[in-house]
């Protein structure tokens, strides 16, 4: 399986810029949804909801192959899979996240990734499939 690791050691931790992370990550999760749409392109899969995966904590952004393979995934994976849907269809969805320090680890920031519609609208596919009540992110 081809894997593919990047260092980012300037973001995401308390001692780097909000800003600066905040724009690393919408690049991350677009760059997702770009693969998730060339694979869309070129091979026929179950839509998410009909796709048998469903919520699990992991430390690996999947594309939608890797994420139907292992059947589990969390808000990154799943909504980058759930926006590159609505956009082949010719909806408009984008990720958008919110960040809440980690209620364990005062020094550490969590997020969430949810999709936006184009009437405003949030959709979470983590909580659709599975993500329990207590907030796991």
């Amino acid at each position: 399986m081809s894997q593919i690791s990047i260092s980012l050691p300037h973001v995401f931790h308390a001692g780097s810029s909000q800003t600066e992370s905040d724009q690393v990550l919408r690049i991350l999760l677009e760059s997702l949804v770009s693969i998730n749409l060339v694979f869309l392109a070129n091979h026929a899969v179950p839509r998410l909801y009909e796709s048998g995966v469903v919520y699990g904590r992991t430390r690996v952004w999947e594309p939608i192959p890797a994420l139907y393979i292992r059947r589990y995934g969390d808000c990154k994976s799943l909504s980058a899979a759930l926006i590159a849907e609505y956009r082949r269809a010719g909806q408009e969805a984008r990720p958008v996240f919110r960040w809440e320090k980690d209620p364990h680890n005062p020094n550490k920031t969590n997020y969430h990734i949810l999709v936006q519609k184009a009437d405003g609208t949030f959709e979470c596919p983590s909580k659709r499939l599975g993500m329990n009540a207590r907030r796991e992110y």
